[in-house]
Parts: C-alpha cells; structure tokens; sequence
C-alpha cells in the first residue's frame, strides 16, 4: 500500500496568491538553470525560511527551500518581501488561494512535493493545470476548484483578517471562515474518496482486486453449481 497523506478537514492561515498562469516551473525551478528574473541559481536559502511543521512531508528540506525559488527570493538570496509567502502572517500559510490556471505545464510532481514541503495542504483556485491537479492526489494535497466570484468572498475576508483560520472540509465539502456564509464545492467521488483514505488509484484497484477474488471464493462455496463449468465439470 503507498503512503498517501489522508486529508479530511484542515484548520489554517490563508495566503492569496492570485497570479494568474502560474507555471509549474515557478512553483519548482530547476535548481541551476535561470529562473523567472533572468538569473542564475540563487545562493542557499537560510533553513529558516522552511516551514519546521508536516512531519509527513516528503522531499524535505530541499523541496521547501527551492519553491517559488524564481519570484521567492532576489538575485543575492534574500527574501523577495513582495512574496505573500515570505510575508507575516502568511509565512504560516497552510492553504494558498490561487488563480486561474495555477500549475499548467508538464513538469513532473516536484510542484506538488514543494508546495507539501513549505507546509500548503490545499490549494484553491479557479482552475488547474491538469499535471498538476493529477499529482495533488498522489502527495495528499486538496484542490479545491471554484470559480472567482465564488472565492471573492473569502479573498476580501483573509484580506481584513489574514492571522483568522480558514476550514477546509473535505468530508463535508465545504469552505468555512468567521465573517462569510460557508461556501460548498465538489469534487470527483472517486478523487475524494482517495484522500479520505489516503490512498491512490493503484491501492484501490487493488483492493477492490482483492473484494472481487474473497466475493468470488465466498460464493463459490455457496453456490457451487455456477463455476462447475470452470472445473470441467460434464454437467450439462
């Protein structure tokens, strides 16, 4: 079985971050190659800047350290203190409020293993890259889709009080803040289950797999005319 991180409902600080177009390369920039400023590889980033929290995180503390690393940091190393995420109190941000069309691209699941790293357990947005939204499944991460004028809500609210939790509930299926009317949103039932549980495509198949094979053996105890024909059986 994997270790798919379950998620069922989460309790956090908020972050927009409403860039529209979002690349999976500026989420997770290949470390050496030139990023979205034009420069080289940015200097190390001092361990402080990760988020100490997630002790099921995987890819740490490389993959926390390096994401956004293009638009996170300036060119000698030093925050970038226009980043919403290098800013108070949205360093502790564990849910990013996203825009439309965030992680498109083909990169491989780095995007999703980096956002898991820097502590981010569900990423709301308008629309996703489909790479992207794919991998979210594999590393426990929620997307949650809803369309902008749906979000205007709780982006003014995390705006008047950025240090006040958000609720993310999967199980009900629905976004709760103090100050505004929750707001519901669905998913894919198969999608929902996994994270629920905390497994994947291939776990499932493979359990239903094994459903299928203790149902078929139970039944041919019961009924053991219907797989006579199997045996070889001369019954007409």
């Amino acid at each position: 079985m994997s270790s798919v991180p379950r998620f069922v409902r989460h309790v956090g600080i908020a972050a927009p971050f409403l860039r529209p177009d979002v690349e999976l390369e500026v989420i997770a920039p290949f470390v050496g190659v030139p990023h979205v400023h034009g420069h080289g590889s940015h200097p190390p980033a001092p361990e402080s800047h990760l988020h100490p929290r997630q002790p099921d995180t995987r890819d740490r503390p490389i993959a926390g350290l390096h994401a956004f690393e293009g638009i996170r940091y300036l060119p000698d190393g030093r925050e970038n203190p226009e980043f919403i995420l290098n800013q108070e109190p949205y360093r502790d941000a564990s849910i990013l409020i996203a825009g439309e069309n965030f992680g498109i691209g083909s990169t491989q699941a780095f995007a999703v293993m980096r956002l898991r790293a820097c502590g981010v357990r569900t990423v709301i947005a308008p629309s996703f890259g489909p790479v992207f939204f794919e991998d979210c499944f594999v590393y426990g991460l929620l997307p949650v889709t809803l369309a902008r004028e749906t979000l205007d809500p709780l982006i003014q609210a995390v705006a008047a009080n950025p240090s006040a939790p958000t609720t993310v509930d999967l199980q009900e299926q629905v976004i709760e803040r103090a100050g505004i009317r929750t707001i519901a949103f669905t998913m894919n039932p198969r999608l929902r289950s996994n994270l629920l549980l905390g497994v994947d495509d291939l776990d499932a198949i493979v359990k239903h797999q094994k459903d299928a094979e203790r149902f078929q053996n139970e039944n041919r105890k019961r009924r053991p005319w219907m797989y006579e024909t199997e045996t070889g059986s001369d019954r007409p």
